[in-house]
């Protein structure tokens, strides 16, 4: 079936977040970049169109990679308990090393969700939508109800503490790096999104809520997700808040559309 919508620096990406995590193993800080060659995606073909296989499988990933989303940031937090003292090298290179394993996870998130979309629209309309709707699955279903969203959302607030505590530094510049990770993933779903005409429709989640009187695009309603999830995880007047373009945020939070939005 090969790929068509991820250029050879998201194909390449998808396998940043593995390659992180076995330099961290063996002890890496990840400081330091390593030649990476660049290599084209396999070629889109006729033979093997399956766009419920590769969804499934996509899908399949993507939450293995958030996996170790959550794994990195963890650490991360572990680590800053430990070190306690801000001017405690060892431990802000450790918290450095580990946020650096979510970034990299998060940004092979991004490349895995616009792989498990890498088919045609209308195929979403004939085949995807309806195997995502009753009876296949319960009225409303979304990926929001994953117990690894919902842990990783959790994260989120513990690590705006933490980082609001280290402040500026290693750590704190590996935090930035997250937090841009974190506005390419949602930028891969609103690319998704758009994709597949939430632009127009509303999320299956919400025409659910609203017993499909919803005329909120899914579109509009995954931005202001967006927006109250960065707003969750930055501090304010810091170094991560400012990494987030100024149109992500506006003048004030978002209120959650975590119980709309799908």
């Amino acid at each position: 079936m090969g790929v068509t919508i991820l250029d050879p620096v998201e194909w390449q990406e998808m396998f940043a977040g593995l390659d992180a995590l076995l330099r961290y193993a063996a002890g890496d800080r990840l400081k330091e970049g390593v030649p990476v060659v660049l290599r084209r995606a396999p070629r889109h073909t006729p033979a093997g169109y399956d766009p419920e296989r590769r969804w499934l499988v996509g899908h399949q990933l993507f939450f293995a990679l958030l996996q170790g989303v959550i794994v990195g940031l963890n650490c991360y937090l572990e680590a800053s308990a430990a070190g306690g003292d801000p001017d405690d090298d060892e431990a802000a290179a450790d918290a450095d090393a580990a946020v650096r394993v979510a970034a990299a996870f998060m940004r092979s998130s991004a490349a895995a969700i616009k792989f498990a979309a890498d088919f045609g629209p209308v195929d979403y309309e004939a085949r995807i939508r309806p195997a995502m709707s009753p009876p296949s699955v319960r009225e409303g279903f979304s990926g929001l109800q994953t117990r690894d969203h919902a842990h990783l959302i959790r994260l989120f607030a513990r690590l705006r503490a933490t980082a609001a505590a280290h402040g500026e530094g290693p750590a704190g510049e590996a935090f930035e790096q997250f937090v841009e990770a974190t506005v390419t993933a949602y930028e891969a779903h609103k690319f998704i999104c758009a994709r597949f005409g939430g632009e127009v429709l509303p999320s299956l989640r919400m025409a659910a809520a609203s017993r499909g009187r919803s005329t909120q695009a899914g579109l509009t309603a995954l931005r202001q997700l967006m927006r109250a999830r960065l707003f969750a995880l930055t501090p304010e007047g810091t170094a991560a808040r400012a990494a987030v373009p100024a149109s992500y945020l506006g003048a004030t939070p978002a209120v959650s559309t975590e119980r709309s939005e799908g």
